[in-house]
């Protein structure tokens, strides 16, 4: 019987998760290195969205930022000790950091971004995102986090109004012919493929990923019944 769900991938990934931060020294956060894949919220979700650099350099150093698997430079940051720096992917569903449906259960190239300093500065970068009602706040943990095995895990997701609810899980690729596999989770579980939130029933799945590109799982909760709720644990 299989216990837990496991991702596996034949080459390194970047894997943002929803729901579960785990703790580590912040100097496993600095890095010269950052990638950030994108997610994928219910309804309205959060609406504001500003990525954060900092860094304990004193003296100020420049940070590429790249979209998806374009090579040219999306823009150009500068941080230092003293002056953090700033970017903004674009409120709500922007398809960089949030994916819209029809983006959603299908491999992306111009979502996700890649943070990198030419001359190998180490920095810090965190996601912040608001709502009226919410907030919630993701920090890259830069090459300490690539890897080819992860858990996907987090907390029930048992909320009364089912329309808004939604578990999701982002990969990205850091190298070509990545081949993701994703199983373990309650063979009861959906995803959604587009608009049709339960269009993925596999009970394993395999993604096939190019440096750069990316892939959103998402899980809708659509009821109390639902293996969505806490069967992608």
């Amino acid at each position: 019987m299989i216990k837990n769900n496991v991702i596996k991938a034949k080459n390194r990934i970047a894997l943002v998760l929803v729901l579960s931060i785990l703790s580590s020294p912040l100097w496993a956060q600095l890095s010269d290195l950052h990638y950030l894949p994108p997610l994928k919220q219910n309804s309205a979700g959060f609406v504001d969205q500003l990525i954060y650099l900092s860094t304990p350099n004193t003296t100020p150093f420049n940070v590429n930022v790249y979209k998806g698997t374009s090579t040219s430079i999306l823009t150009t940051l500068t941080v230092s000790k003293t002056s953090p720096a700033t970017y903004n992917p674009g409120s709500t569903d922007n398809d960089v950091t949030m994916l819209t449906e029809a983006n959603t259960g299908t491999v992306q190239s111009n979502s996700g971004l890649r943070f990198e300093a030419p001359n190998g500065e180490k920095y810090y970068v965190n996601w912040r995102g608001k709502s009226g009602s919410q907030a919630s706040s993701l920090t890259s943990k830069g090459r300490a986090a690539l890897g080819k095995a992860f858990k996907w895990v987090g907390v029930p997701n048992r909320g009364a109004n089912y329309s808004i609810l939604s578990n999701s899980i982002g990969f990205m690729a850091t190298e070509d012919n990545t081949t993701i596999e994703i199983f373990g989770y309650d063979p009861a579980c959906f995803f959604r493929l587009g608009s049709n939130s339960s269009g993925i029933t596999s009970d394993n799945l395999s993604i096939n990923l190019n440096k750069g590109q990316t892939y959103v799982l998402e899980a809708p909760v659509i009821s109390a019944s639902s293996a969505n709720q806490s069967g992608w644990i």
